[in-house]
């Protein structure tokens, strides 16, 4: 197991609602996380330090962990161009299997499960959708 670290915000902003949640957050944060009160500007986040597997892991661990408690979906990592994938790892010090890569992946399918659920999608369709890309039938 490796420590991973990484900062999460919500990318939509903050509203009523969602200031309450993040006042939550402030005074009891998840395991291994600190309240970040500005990550952009008047955005509020978590920066965290979480030891898992991989850096998926650790930072789908505090997704989950904030969105069943709190109702708020952290979906951004603070990749500006998520199509800055680059393939043979030029110009990355960690390659293109390394955090930088692992970041890109993990905010493209937060931002994704975000904007399915603002469709009206639930976890049980994106699960569906994400078997149907892979070639798997839907079951019903």
């Amino acid at each position: 197991m490796s420590v991973h670290t990484f900062t999460l915000t919500a990318s939509l902003g903050t509203d009523a609602a969602t200031a309450e949640v993040w006042q939550q957050l402030k005074a009891a944060p998840p395991a291994g996380c600190t309240y970040v009160p500005e990550v952009y500007s008047q955005t509020p986040g978590l920066r965290c330090e979480r030891e898992a597997s991989t850096r998926l892991e650790a930072v789908f661990g505090v997704v989950g962990e904030v969105h069943a408690s709190h109702g708020l979906l952290l979906d951004d990592l603070g990749v500006e161009k998520l199509s800055e994938w680059i393939c043979d790892g030029i110009g990355q010090p960690d390659g293109p299997t390394g955090t930088y890569a692992a970041d890109i992946a993990a905010q493209a399918l937060l931002l994704a499960i975000d904007r399915l659920r603002r469709l009206g999608h639930g976890a049980d369709g994106i699960k569906a959708f994400t078997d149907l890309a892979l070639g798997r039938p839907l079951t019903t």
